[in-house]
């Protein structure tokens, strides 16, 4: 259940297995020591990544995807260059940017379409090699691409954020874009719902100390954002909203 949905609740358990609530505790207190869950207030979320289809993640967690991304827009302000990197959640914060007077450089081809739409401000595309899962370009060409221009911020999406690996991802190539983003900008900003926050994947990117700020959602357990913040980083619980 939580390869499947990401995230369980103690409560989803007992209903689904017919067991009780102390089982269902004591059973994700075992998996977390074996690696397999990390233990949240009230549930489990996976410590691996598996990759969905892009559709697919674009899917969940919808109505926390829109908050985070009213939040996130008002570290924008009109003439600035912004990097926005590929992922179903920067493409909330490309539809909320769609009018903004401002410059975008990115590697998404959905960001791109979304802010296509818009009648002020400029879109700079990156060339590379076609991701086809997040439909992003990546790749040396992609690196050094994104490495010729500078930016206030760079707006990322993670598959994976925790306070002692930071920033991973899921391969070589993708962290190295990641990388070359964060690099070119003065300040970095997540966008992670709840169900990336204490999860780790494949490949390192950046110290949790190179993210200025963690955009989440109000689903993210306090414990979590408490270690975030610990380490120096600055969070923003973003309220869902219809």
């Amino acid at each position: 259940m939580v390869a499947d949905d990401d995230a369980v609740t103690i409560g989803q358990l007992v209903a689904r297995l017919g067991v009780s609530e102390a089982t269902v505790r004591r059973d994700l207190d075992a998996l977390q020591q074996s690696g397999v869950v990390q233990r949240t207030h009230g549930g489990a979320v996976a410590t691996q990544v598996r990759e969905l289809p892009y559709p697919v993640r674009g899917s969940r967690q919808v109505l926390e995807k829109r908050a985070i991304a009213r939040a996130a827009v008002t570290f924008v302000s009109p003439g600035d260059t912004v990097f926005i990197g590929g992922g179903s959640t920067t493409l909330h914060l490309a539809d909320q940017l769609v009018d903004a007077d401002i410059t975008v450089v990115t590697n998404s081809l959905p960001v791109a379409t979304e802010l296509s739409k818009g009648r002020h401000g400029q879109v700079i595309v990156i060339g590379g090699t076609l991701r086809t899962p997040e439909q992003s370009m990546i790749g040396p060409r992609a690196v050094d691409a994104i490495r010729s221009y500078r930016a206030g911020v760079a707006f990322l999406g993670v598959p994976a954020l925790d306070s002692v690996h930071g920033f991973t991802a899921d391969g070589d190539v993708e962290a190295a874009t990641d990388l070359a983003f964060i690099e070119s900008a003065q300040r970095c900003v997540v966008l992670a719902d709840h169900t990336k926050l204490g999860r780790v994947a494949t490949t390192h990117v950046v110290p949790l100390t190179a993210i200025d700020t963690v955009v989440t959602d109000t689903g993210a357990p306090p414990i979590v954002i408490d270690e975030l913040q610990a380490g120096g980083t600055r969070v923003v619980v973003a309220e869902r909203m219809p």
